[in-house]
């Protein structure tokens, strides 16, 4: 989903199976039906494991 140069508001809900990623643009102009947004969810494990490679490569990179 592409936002063009909108604000957004991002909000990530987690269970002990899934990651929900909630993006949300246009909340401070348009009303709430008719606001472009995106929902992202991915299993917990994938999740998890892709963000410690990006924290291991960010440590690796400084």
């Amino acid at each position: 989903m592409d936002f063009d140069d909108a604000p957004v508001r991002v909000e990530v809900h987690a269970s002990e199976e899934t990651v929900e990623i909630f993006v949300e643009a246009d909340f401070e102009t348009h009303p709430e039906e008719r606001r472009r947004f995106a929902i992202i969810s991915i299993p917990r494990h994938l999740f998890s494991e892709a963000t410690g490679r990006t924290a291991r490569r960010a440590a690796t990179d400084r």
